[in-house]
Parts: structure tokens; sequence; C-alpha cells
């Protein structure tokens, strides 16, 4: 089938979504070889996708993906953290030592989102040095992340919140990844990344790396049972809400769906500059969020502050941005998300002196 899809995608002609299924049937149990996926992945992109080609490919990954038993009353924060991606890098450089390099925006935002009482499980990865993806810098905050999935769901039953490695979700598609990391350019995947939600969550705060593609998402992530959510592209920022210029919103609940745009100084937030959010190493980043979490002042502490209150508002925490932005507040100021970050450390911490002894009594 794979390769009657790839002349269809070369003519611009759509996949019916029964199509697009066993397309991904062959990409997924490695029928298809690495050039004809290769070939597929990059001619969709040319033509563009579908929120049914996107929502069919989604079904077969997450049929794949690996998951947690922890209920369905979850928020999922998952992205495709671009910003530590090569093709947004190279599109949005300004210098030759210059691209997206933020701090590790949404790991902060989890946080205050968990001490505000949502339940988060959050799905993350390592990037290449010298850039810091989410799994990174959890890791320089000290959490443990290599657990076991049982150790996951007692960590989120306890704690309302954990990270879960891409290797506990990717299961047995390692070649897809690989593939993926030699192309260079975003495809079909970076959109099929955040949507794997390996929890049975329920309501999404999804970013996206192009303005046109909100209301794909929203359509697509209607079309796999998420009850509502928001789909944002942020100036400068991308994949999250911006504090540098405006946001696009595609929010959807209720059956509806709708677009509008947003400001920093719609909420009486300051307008801030790009430089002023921009991250550095895993320890750097660590640093920002640690700083964010004790209560300092400033840009990076405003970018967590507007995200965590569109997830406070589109989970019902909150009636609105303005309530969602005073829940965040109270959240790092009452010093409740710092104490999940260190509740988390000590949780982590402690489940893993247990793997390693039942790892010495397998060895002795």
């Amino acid at each position: 089938m794979i390769k009657e899809a790839i002349g269809k995608a070369v003519l611009k002609r759509d996949l019916t979504e029964r199509e697009m299924e066993e397309v991904m049937r062959e990409i997924t149990t490695g029928s298809a070889t690495a050039s004809q996926i290769a070939s597929f992945i990059t001619a969709l992109r040319m033509k563009g996708e579908t929120p049914e080609e996107i929502t069919a490919a989604a079904k077969i990954i997450k049929e794949r993906a690996s998951g947690i038993n922890i209920g369905d009353d979850t928020v999922c924060l998952d992205r495709e953290e671009i910003t530590v991606e090569r093709e947004t890098i190279l599109s949005t450089t300004r210098k030759s030592t210059e691209g997206t390099n933020i701090f590790n925006i949404s790991t902060a935002t989890a946080l205050v989102l968990a001490a505000g009482g949502l339940k988060l499980a959050k799905y993350v990865k390592k990037s290449v040095f010298p850039l810091c993806g989410c799994a990174d810098v959890v890791e320089a905050l000290g959490v443990h992340l290599d657990l076991t999935s049982t150790q996951l769901e007692r960590c989120f039953k306890v704690l309302g919140i954990c990270f879960l490695q891409e290797h506990l979700v990717q299961n047995g598609l390692k070649h897809i990844i690989d593939l993926r990391k030699k192309i260079g350019i975003r495809t079909i995947f970076n959109l099929l990344d955040p949507l794997i939600n390996p929890t049975r969550a329920k309501v999404q705060v999804l970013g996206v790396y192009e303005p046109g593609l909100t209301e794909t998402m929203a359509l697509v992530l209607k079309n796999l049972g998420i009850k509502k959510g928001l789909v944002v592209y942020g100036e400068d920022t991308l994949d999250e809400m911006s504090i540098t210029g405006k946001t696009k919103v595609t929010e959807f609940k209720d059956g509806g769906i709708r677009s509008y745009f947003i400001e920093p100084e719609d909420f009486g937030i300051k307008k801030g500059k790009l430089i002023e959010i921009q991250g550095g190493t895993k320890e750097q980043n660590a640093k920002i969020i640690l700083d964010v979490l004790k209560g300092d002042r400033g840009a990076k502490r405003d970018i967590v502050i507007l995200n965590a209150a569109a997830a406070f508002m589109i989970a019902g925490r909150a009636k609105d941005f303005n309530e969602g932005i005073e829940l965040a507040n109270q959240s790092i100021d009452s010093g409740k998300a710092l104490h999940a970050l260190e509740r988390l450390i000590e949780f982590t911490n402690e489940e893993r002196s247990f793997l390693r002894s039942a790892h010495e009594v397998e060895m002795g």
C-alpha cells in the first residue's frame, strides 16, 4: 500500500482514512523500507496533511505505543518540543549561533499545575547536546526517570504527576525515531508525537509550529476522543503561549471549535523579549525553573504563569484566563509548586533505590 500512497501524495491527492491506516501499519510493523517511509512522509509534508490523515495515523501509533493505567481525569501537556528540533532552529535563526533556544516552559508549567490540583502525566524526551529536552532538564532537577511503569503509576497516584520517558512509550518504534533524526525536517511524526498520550487524558493543551495548524489539530484531538482542549501557536515561542507577541488559540469544548488571538497585555502581563526567556544547558534551564518556582519575578515567570493559566482554564479549574493567572500565581507564591518538585524528587529517588536493590538481588 505504501507505494500507492507515495504516488497519491506526490500528485497532491489526499489519502482516505482506511488507506492511511494501512500505510501506518506497514510503517510501524517494519514492513515498509526506510526509503519508502522517508519518501512517503516527505511527499505528505509537501502535499499537506489533512485532519483525517493525521487522525488515522495517530490511531495506529497509539495502538503500538505503551500506556500506563492512571485513569482519564488527566490533563495532557505533551508536545513535540520543536524548539530543540533542527528545522525550527534553522528557520528561526537570527544569527549563526541563535535559534529558538528557550527554556523548558512546559516542564515548569506542569509543576505549577500539579501544585494547583491538576493531574498530569508528561511524556518526555532527551535531546542532542547541547540542546535541552524535557527529559534532560527533569533529570538535572534531580528527578529520576528510569522507573518501571508500575512505579510511575504509583508516583502519579501519590503525587498527581509523573514524567514518562520516550522508551516506555515508543514500543517497537525505534526505527521511526532513528529515521526522523536522519531526515531533519518536520513531518507528520512531529504532529503525531504529542498525540500518543500514554494516559487516557480527556483534556489537552497542544502547541503547534504553524498558525494554520491550530484548527487542523483541534479537529484531530476531537476525532481522537479528547473532550476539551486548546491548540496554541505563539509568536517567537511557537509551541507555547507567548509573552513576546500574539498567541493564536483554537479552543474546543462542548462540541464547538473557535479561534481567537490573545496578547500578554490583555491580562496585565508585560510584553517581553525573546532573549528574556532564552535558556541554555540542562543545568542552566534547571536553575531557571527552580528560580521561577522559588518566586523570582520577570519574563520567565510570566510565560509560565500564562501557560498554566490556559491549562487551568480549559480543565475547568478556572472560569477564564484571568482566574487561571490568579491560580498560577498562588501555586508559586504559596510554595506549593516548589514543594511539588521536592516531593517528586524524593519519591523518585526512593523508588529508584528499590529498583537498584531488586537488580542487585537478581544479579547476586
